[in-house]
């Protein structure tokens, strides 16, 4: 009487346990994705800011960048699959397909250029995910001396 007692109250409580693992596991893994994203968000960021004048974007596509930095040094980030990469070297995995990476180039008064002499401004658009997970920033740079 007494085991059977035992065996039901553990089965009750190992379905707590267990949903609380659970929990604790989609929420780490949230974060994860999230701590992924703001870093490979703050790095693009940090390097678009570099950019000295808009002559020095060579490609400006949707999820492609190449440009010169302060010190002339070519920087590329592009998605390559679910890879962001950094030049050529992967900054940050998972990002969602085929649309993760999204560059918008803009104008001095927020409409987008078509041409990069008047790029004033690159709006970043980025999306991370892990299973169900999924991570959504945005962020934008403006161009500097203009």
């Amino acid at each position: 009487m007494i085991f059977t007692l035992l065996g039901i109250l553990a089965f009750g409580m190992s379905a707590f346990i267990v949903e609380a693992l659970q929990g604790w596991v989609t929420v780490s893994g949230r974060e994860a994705a999230v701590g992924n994203a703001r870093r490979a968000m703050d790095r693009i960021t940090r390097e678009l800011r570099r950019i000295k004048k808009p002559e020095d974007i060579q490609t400006m596509e949707p999820s492609r960048i190449r440009f010169l930095d302060l010190d002339s040094a070519a920087i590329t980030f592009e998605a390559s699959g679910t890879n962001l990469l950094r030049n050529s070297d992967t900054l940050v995995t998972g990002l969602i397909s085929p649309e993760g990476l999204r560059f918008t180039y803009l104008g001095s008064t927020g409409e987008v250029a078509a041409v990069k002499e008047n790029v004033r401004s690159i709006r970043v658009w980025l999306s991370l995910g892990s299973g169900p997970r999924v991570a959504t920033l945005e962020s934008a740079a403006r161009i500097r001396n203009l």
